[in-house]
């Protein structure tokens, strides 16, 4: 598959909420979020991680893959989540607050055509105000 299919197999599956064998076929044994907490081990370990972090703070997930731009083995992606808060993975009461807010994402290809490396940048401003954590 080409580096636009996987990236947009993997939204059309749920993105980083998406099955476990979705989840296994997109992500090498070698991938490092940039994102996540520095002790994390690399591997496809940090992918299940957010998806259970996800999982346990919000429901109805859905994420929307709106723009991908591909140069060589790296993709820059636009893409938009909704969902609602309903558990306290955040450090906090569930709000039961939807929202949806933007989010940017760099990724990098390795040779067998799966993702090894991943940066986001996140609107997390705007969802704390949309649930009713910071004001408006």
């Amino acid at each position: 598959m080409s580096h636009e299919e996987v990236i947009t197999s993997f939204y059309e599956a749920g993105g980083p909420v998406a099955d476990d064998s979705v989840l296994e076929r997109t992500f090498s044994d070698d991938y490092v979020s940039h994102n996540s907490p520095p002790e994390a081990p690399p591997g496809v370990g940090q992918a299940f991680g957010l998806k259970g972090f996800l999982n346990a703070a919000f429901s109805d997930v859905d994420y929307k893959l709106t723009r991908t731009v591909i140069e060589g083995d790296m993709a820059a992606t636009y893409t938009t989540i909704s969902a609602v808060h309903t558990g306290d993975a955040l450090g906090f009461p569930a709000t039961n607050e939807p929202f949806t807010v933007e989010q940017m994402h760099m990724l990098r290809f390795d040779s067998d055509g799966k993702i090894v490396e991943h940066w986001g940048i996140r609107d997390d401003a705007g969802m704390m105000r949309q649930i009713g954590m910071i004001p408006a």
